[in-house]
């Protein structure tokens, strides 16, 4: 005769001690701090360099649009990326050490920038080599590029849409200046992907 055993058994102490310990360490790697205000720390004070980067939208089989590739106008954005130094001695940058809700992002207050310009180096729907063409540059918050004064609380990462209209093909070549208080200013040159015209 078969002994019959109670399908629901007494826990036993590795039961109970594995019930207690996973929740300790999932709590441990992820320090997250309750935030019910969703509060991020202060921007940290840096002062901008130059220009770390100009890449390509769309970001597509894990990497940015190139200068080989074909993209449509509709999917196509410019993006810029600051090089900044921290300030020393900022109190401000220790506050991201401790952990905050994952929603916030580092962020910076740049004082030392004045504006920045987008110049085309070779001709582009029909304008010459030498326009400014930041004000046709839009921000994802609806700023145009040529607008930008206020760099508190930003992010050194930046996103626009082209609004021109170019002929099919065409390909963007572009020299990005960020012009500084103290009468400096640093460039980059770039050239975009081949825009296809939807």
């Amino acid at each position: 005769m078969f002994e019959k055993k109670a399908f629901f058994q007494k826990p036993s102490w590795v039961t109970f001690t594995l019930g207690l310990g996973i929740p300790l360490l999932l709590t441990a790697c992820i320090q997250v701090d309750e935030d019910p205000y969703n509060q991020c720390p202060l921007p940290i004070k840096a002062e901008a360099t130059g220009i770390k980067e100009v890449f390509f939208s769309p970001y597509r089989n894990k990497r940015y649009a190139n200068t080989s590739d074909t993209v449509s106008i509709s999917d196509f954005g410019f993006n810029f990326e600051l090089e900044v130094k921290k300030r020393q001695n900022d109190n401000t940058e220790d506050t991201w050490q401790n952990a905050y809700p994952l929603t916030c992002e580092e962020t910076f207050h740049i004082g030392n920038i004045s504006n920045i310009s987008v110049v085309l180096t070779g001709p582009f729907a029909g304008l010459p080599i030498g326009t400014d063409i930041s004000y046709a540059l839009i921000t994802p918050d609806g700023k145009r590029i040529s607008d930008l004064r206020n760099f508190e609380n930003i992010s050194v990462y930046f996103g626009s849409k082209l609004t021109l209209r170019p002929a099919p093909y065409s390909q963007l070549k572009t020299r990005i200046f960020v012009f500084f208080r103290n009468g400096d200013q640093a460039f980059m040159d770039s050239t975009s992907p081949y825009l296809k015209i939807d």
